[in-house]
């Protein structure tokens, strides 16, 4: 019977990996940890195997789609405490931190001159699944790549799940497996070639700056030309603070989880998003730390196959129930559904009967249309929306349900359907710490229908779902969130 980790590896070219190069490459893209890493787990077993060193190879480039303050800041922080742990254990790593566009990529040819074999992280959008493509054809060497997105490999889907309860069927039906074949928790630890590798002098000049780059993040990037305009946040990019936050949600907020979740005054969410994004954290990780909150008596035993209902399977804790929901089912649908769907971003991927009631109401008219800038500034003249806005703009991270609230309402202020998307995109992945990620996506594309069902017909929204902020603010209470991210100006919708 084939493990069902074998559904991780992804064979990019004809190459197998050869014991005539000097060290096998991990290339850290996006899962950017040394722990419960399935990728890292796999590249010290091809090292063991050639009897080669390892090389772990973690860079920065300064010319991606909405780079920034706030997404090098973050990104900086967690390079930084890779650059620790390796002057600790003494293993290989390389960091490259770009300060002209291309420089990597001389350093990367390099390192493909002289390797066994290339391995990398498997992610489905944003720049890394074309480049990952790209590479795929330019390579002369084994290339490899591996998915330590999530719980359920990519590989076991054969199509892209058209909504939660098709893909929560094929998660119910091998969760159990998947959780029981866990990521190692210190691959590292297993190597067994520890041998130093010696840089040549191109390599050494660029590590040497990039590790002052890393030392003193803020001088470096004023240096940049980059958008300055969206600024750090205040939650810092490390595993540290990853797993500081995860011991916190358990503690303070997993109790009240089913009942408060929707609701910002409670703030009861998890807060894990910007970290699972950077791959700090591993999603087997956060379920393991959640299971081990299930009543005293609870164990895999007590998990039913149910036909992927939302209620009754996992039979323990509703608060842990519900949010396993969350995290697996409605984080992973998004991951599968653009690993099979390369026009994930595109507005034509929607399903038939969304493109079609969004075209038949295409020209309907709308009683307020604002500008991408007017939208960025939170300048409409809806408080609540406003307040969401101002608080990813500020923060870099929004609300769950007001984020569909925020994307609903840019549907209506919008002058069709195809510009709404387009600007909660831009909005979306430039300011979002967790933006340009399949999970952004997905809640993205869910206003427009994906992932759900018909609704009542209504102007603008056709039958896609209608959600209003007067509905909002009478479900829930936003005193302190409006007191916090609005003005006092009266809610006017």
């Amino acid at each position: 019977m084939q493990n069902i980790n074998s559904h991780r590896v992804f064979k990019r070219n004809e190459y197998d990996p050869s014991p005539d190069g000097d060290y096998v490459v991990y290339w850290t893209q996006t899962s950017h940890r040394l722990q419960y890493n399935y990728a890292l787990e796999y590249a010290v077993a091809w090292a063991n195997k050639l009897d080669k060193p390892l090389l772990i190879y973690e860079e920065l480039s300064c010319d991606y789609h909405w780079v920034s303050d706030r997404i090098h800041t973050f990104y900086l922080e967690g390079m930084a405490e890779h650059v620790e742990r390796a002057e600790q254990k003494g293993f290989n790593l390389l960091p490259v931190v770009e300060d002209e566009a291309g420089q990597s990529r001389a350093i990367l040819n390099d390192i493909f001159d002289n390797a066994c074999c290339l391995i990398t992280d498997e992610y489905p959008v944003y720049f890394i699944r074309d480049r990952n493509n790209n590479l795929a054809e330019e390579l002369n060497i084994a290339f490899i790549t591996v998915d330590s997105n999530g719980l359920i490999p990519l590989g076991l889907t054969e199509k892209a799940p058209y909504n939660a309860y098709f893909f929560r069927k094929i998660m119910q039906k091998h969760f159990v497996e998947c959780f029981t074949s866990p990521p190692k928790q210190h691959p590292l630890e297993d190597l067994e070639n520890q041998s130093a590798i010696k840089w040549t002098k191109e390599q050494q000049q660029i590590r040497a700056k990039s590790l002052e780059r890393i030392a003193h993040p803020e001088e470096f990037i004023a240096t940049l030309d980059i958008d300055h305009e969206v600024s750090p946040i205040d939650i810092k990019g490390t595993r540290q603070a990853a797993l500081g936050q995860l011991g916190s949600f358990i503690q303070y907020n997993l109790k009240h989880y089913d009942d408060k979740r929707n609701d910002p005054d409670a703030d009861a969410t998890s807060g894990m998003s910007p970290w699972l994004h950077f791959g700090k954290i591993s999603e087997y990780e956060i379920v393991k730390a959640v299971l081990e909150h299930q009543p005293k008596n609870w164990d895999l035993d007590n998990i039913t196959f149910n036909g992927g209902s939302t209620g009754g399977f996992f039979n323990g804790d509703p608060n842990v129930d519900s949010f396993l929901d969350e995290v697996i089912t409605w984080r992973e649908v998004g991951f599968h559904f653009a690993h099979h769907e390369p026009a994930y971003d595109q507005y034509e991927s929607l399903p038939d009967w969304a493109l079609e009631t969004l075209e038949a109401h295409k020209h309907d008219e709308r009683e307020y249309i604002y500008e991408l800038e007017e939208l960025a500034h939170s300048q409409t003249h809806d408080e609540l929306w406003n307040a969401a806005q101002t608080q990813l703009r500020e923060e870099g991270i929004m609300h769950n349900y007001l984020r569909m609230l925020w994307g609903k309402k840019v549907m209506q202020w919008t002058p069709d359907p195809e510009i709404a998307l387009a600007y909660l995109i831009e909005l979306n992945n430039k300011y979002a710490i967790d933006g340009r990620d399949p999970n952004s996506y997905s809640g993205i594309f869910w206003c427009f229908g994906r992932f759900d069902r018909a609704w009542q017909e209504r102007p603008i929204f056709g039958k896609t779902r209608y959600m209003t902020s007067q509905s909002a603010c009478r479900k829930l209470k936003l005193d302190n969130y409006l007191k916090t991210y609005g003005s006092q100006k009266a809610l006017d919708i």
